[in-house]
């Protein structure tokens, strides 16, 4: 007789002479839990493949979209900076003065290609992916209304509280000319924190003859084995420092020029060292992408930082110099060659990158935070106190469509860009306390993501709101969360060898005139050269001190605060830029 589930001939025979002496089957408790494993198995398939699909939208490295069922990956490694790590790719030698047609052609130079999907990883997206959106999508709504409504009624604030500390009392200051430290970097022994050091060693020795730095973080063992990676274990100093606990922080802000911050998140772990450097007068630069906590320490410490001289710059990575510094001078080359204001301005991106454990740390804390309202917006403050009369349009796309910016992306098409939001609210910053005479009254600013032909704008296009839609599901977020790198984490060297970032920008003057922009970045600019631009951001802030455009102190953007030094700076260190007028 047929048995639908199979058993030994042992234990048939045991039952052969009960009821009926039928054979033996299984019992249904055993067939229940059997068909609940099988059930669970079909549910949980197509899950993993939208947690894949999500990882892997956030990781910018989407080649294809396997079908069911999703393969595991190995594990990702922490970050080892040694020195028998593989060799990192060598670039050709740039050109002095590049002109622009020599900008866009050295992608090729380099060996770098832009991402291209099929239109078969199309066709299997979405025919797997939109029924499994057609479920989730409610399923997010519904729960996003839920909370949003529960919020409402019972006031409750899921941001992170900034304590009510005792106020601090400086008695050890010491003067800027006679402090040790040319800079401080904090975080070192994360990710991006590895890479700046790896970066400080290789381009400014640990010897202190070019500049004088030193490491801090809470684990002295940790700091000294990143440091003997690099060489540096006898020549840079360690500074012993827990951003949570007060008392330790005197020593980290005290006898430093300035502090570069990678340790994030920072609404969590950058409050207190804000506080530390506005009220020592020490210099500050980070790598933030948190604009809701840049707004509440400019509410907490700009009147403190312009009365002791401290300059507090934050977003000096990937968010958001290159953008900034794009629309700046886009502005800029207007007012000099056209006596123009800006009003206008467009960004178009191109770039191949990933993502580290800790960014997907800062993303997943600012989905479970409340966005806190102002009755004025403190990115609207400006250097002087007062509050600026100009107003920013941030236009980004949020759909895929025709690219016809300019020739040469013809045929193309556009998407939009994850960091556009940051991005474009730190231009809003820039436009409202810039110096008057360079942008109109009212700016618009627009933002997006460039794609060679149809397919792969729509499977980045998919993929990202697949993968916003099941991170924002309480269902699905665990299994994409798996799915990323854990804090620490991150891309490894011949990633970010493939990695590069290119912005074409175009702006247009109150008069009509037009302007146009480049601005490569020639490694994974979110992390590899995320730590070149913050260190050489640092650097500005206290070894140029007396060139710098922001006179006093006070919170600025990088290019209202560094501009021109910190593009000097970078295009020395591998970035290329360009700007003319558009012809």
């Amino acid at each position: 007789m047929f048995c639908a589930y199979p058993t030994t001939m042992a234990a048939t025979a045991t039952y052969s002479g009960t009821r009926h002496n039928r054979p033996f089957r299984s019992s249904p408790p055993k067939i229940i839990r059997a068909r609940i494993s099988h059930l669970r198995t079909r549910v949980r398939r197509p899950l993993l493949f939208l947690a894949a699909t999500a990882a892997r939208l956030v990781e910018f490295r989407v080649s294809s979209f396997p079908l069911l069922p999703v393969p595991r990956r190995p594990a990702r490694r922490p970050l080892a900076m040694s020195t028998t790590a593989a060799p990192r790719t060598v670039l050709p030698p740039l050109p002095p003065s590049p002109t622009f047609e020599e900008v866009y052609a050295q992608l090729a130079a380099d060996g770098k290609s832009r991402q291209v999907h099929s239109t078969s990883a199309a066709v299997g997206l979405a025919a797997v992916g939109l029924p499994l959106f057609a479920v989730v999508l409610p399923l997010t709504i519904s729960y996003q209304l839920y909370v949003a409504a529960r919020q409402a009624l019972t006031g409750e604030n899921v941001v992170i509280d900034l304590p009510e500390n005792d106020p601090l009392v400086v008695t050890d200051a010491v003067p800027m000319l006679s402090r040790r430290y040319d800079l401080v970097l904090l975080g070192a022994t994360g990710y991006t924190g590895q890479l700046a050091v790896s970066y400080l060693a290789k381009t400014y020795g640990t010897d202190g003859k070019k500049v004088k730095w030193a490491v801090a973080g809470r684990s002295r063992a940790k700091l000294e084995k990143v440091l003997a990676e690099v060489g540096g274990a006898d020549g840079v100093d360690i500074i012993v420092a827990d951003v949570n606990d007060r008392s330790s922080l005197h020593g980290l802000v005290k006898d430093a020029r300035s502090i570069a911050s990678t340790a994030g998140p920072f609404a969590k772990y950058g409050s207190n060292v804000v506080e530390f450097c506005a009220q020592y007068g020490t210099h500050y630069a980070d790598t933030t992408g948190e604009t809701g906590w840049s707004r509440s320490m400019i509410l907490r410490w700009d009147d403190a930082a312009r009365a002791t001289g401290s300059k507090i710059v934050s977003f000096c990575g990937h968010d958001s110099v290159p953008w900034d510094l794009t629309v700046h001078f886009l502005a800029e080359e207007l007012r000099t060659a056209h006596g123009d204001e800006l009003v206008e301005c467009t960004c178009v991106n191109e770039l191949v990158g990933g993502i580290s454990g800790g960014t997907v740390a800062t993303a997943l804390l600012g989905m479970e935070a409340q966005k806190a309202t102002y009755a004025i917006d403190p990115f609207l403050k400006k250097a002087d106190g007062s509050i600026s009369a100009r107003r920013t349009k941030v236009s980004n796309p949020a759909l895929i469509s025709r690219l016809s910016v300019a020739e040469r992306f013809r045929g193309q098409w556009q998407g939009p860009f994850i960091m556009a939001g940051v991005n474009g609210d730190v231009v809003r910053r820039s436009n409202a306390i810039v110096e008057e005479g360079s942008r109109a009254a009212s700016v618009t600013y627009s933002e997006g993501m460039a794609n060679v032909d149809f397919a792969t704008a729509f499977v980045n296009f998919f993929t990202l709101v697949l993968g916003l839609t099941a991170l924002l599901n309480p269902l699905t977020k665990g299994l994409v969360v798996n799915k990323l790198p854990k804090p620490g984490e991150g891309p490894s060297a011949k990633a970010m060898d493939r990695g590069f970032l290119r912005i074409s920008g175009y702006g247009v003057g109150s008069q009509g005139n037009e302007v146009e922009s480049v601005i490569y970045f020639r490694s994974d600019a979110g992390y590899r050269d995320t730590a070149r631009i913050l260190v050489e951001s640092a650097l500005a802030l206290s070894l140029d001190s007396d060139i710098l455009p922001a006179k006093g102190g006070g919170f600025f953007t990088p290019a209202t605060g560094m501009g021109r030094v910190l593009l000097d700076r970078l295009k020395k260190t591998g970035t290329m830029f360009a700007v003319r007028s558009k012809q």
